[in-house]
């Protein structure tokens, strides 16, 4: 019984949101495309997130020499390898239980691979770790490498959520002063279900930020002018990305996306007026600030 309850709680550290992403039938579905159409035969392709393995087969799928795929939870890489076997894929695909980080310095991994692949994405970009993959893409990419997705938009609007702000932080409870547990409130942005989120817009939609694996930013801030079209109470952002495969899409938009929309609350909730111009400051991180109208603001266009 004590091992069972092991292996039990083992399988629980397995994120649910992996069954969700294969029942993905639109981000499979692109993904496969981009895959397709990419001329793959014969090529030699680096994976960085293996997951249960889905890019990898259909590279091998598709006609790809090798691939290297990288997974740095061991329990999902060893599952990986016997559902690659099982479908009679395992001598084209090399499954590492590593880092790429770790897969490089080990030298696990072919420099200038043909393809690298990457689809470390939670609902706010980096919050798998996107700069550290980043900088070990650019550490292995050669001048003809192709990388996967070559670019990723983030989205977002500033919005009144008074439900997804509580979610965050706490106050009085049953007469007693909790809020020093604000503490340990997430600061940057935490996800919030799409099918129950509903958000009030009280700014247009606009494009946060652009993140291209083989371009860093220069900037850790990314500063924004932006217009209020509804007064009342802000309580933060709801973000969403597009990644772009090619000509393929892959987003978080929408009910059917797996992935849950980004929010990123404010420190405090703070009153804005419609028609007033306001500075947004996002930082590498998710984290944003938000500044009333007469700030000296520096746009940075991405």
């Amino acid at each position: 019984m004590h091992q069972t309850n092991l292996i039990d709680r083992a399988n629980y550290m397995i994120p649910r949101w992996h069954f969700e992403m294969l029942h993905d039938f639109a981000r499979n579905a692109a993904i496969e495309a981009a895959i397709a159409s990419s001329d793959v035969g014969g090529k030699i392709v680096v994976e960085i997130g293996t997951e249960a393995g889905l890019p990898a087969l259909l590279f091998a799928k598709y006609g790809a020499k090798r691939v290297f795929t990288c997974e740095v939870n061991e329990q999902i890489a060893n599952v990986a390898r016997k559902i690659i076997q099982k479908n009679n894929f395992q001598d084209r695909i090399v499954v590492i239980s590593k880092s790429s980080r770790q897969a490089i310095v080990d030298s696990d991994l072919p420099s200038a691979p043909d393809i690298i692949f990457t689809e470390t994405l939670d609902c706010g970009v980096v919050g798998e770790g996107y700069e550290t993959i980043a900088r070990d893409v650019r550490q292995i990419a050669g001048p003809g490498t192709i990388v996967m997705p070559d670019r990723i938009q983030q989205f977002g609007f500033l919005c009144a959520d008074e439900t997804a702000f509580e979610r965050n932080s706490v106050f009085n409870q049953c007469g007693f002063d909790f809020s020093m547990f604000n503490t340990f409130s997430e600061k940057s942005y935490f996800p919030v279900n799409q099918m129950v989120h509903d958000p009030i817009r009280i700014s247009s939609l606009i494009l946060l930020k652009i993140f291209d694996y083989m371009n860093p930013s220069t900037s850790d801030v990314v500063d924004h002018k932006i217009l209020i079209c509804r007064s009342g109470l802000c309580h933060g952002i709801t973000s969403y990305f597009d990644a772009y495969f090619g000509k393929f899409l892959v987003t978080s938009r929408g009910l059917t996306s797996h992935w849950a929309a980004a929010f990123h609350p404010l420190r405090e909730p703070m009153l804005v007026e419609s028609g007033q111009y306001y500075q947004l400051r996002v930082d590498k991180t998710g984290l944003i600030e938000l500044n009333r109208p007469g700030f000296d603001l520096r746009i940075t266009h991405k």
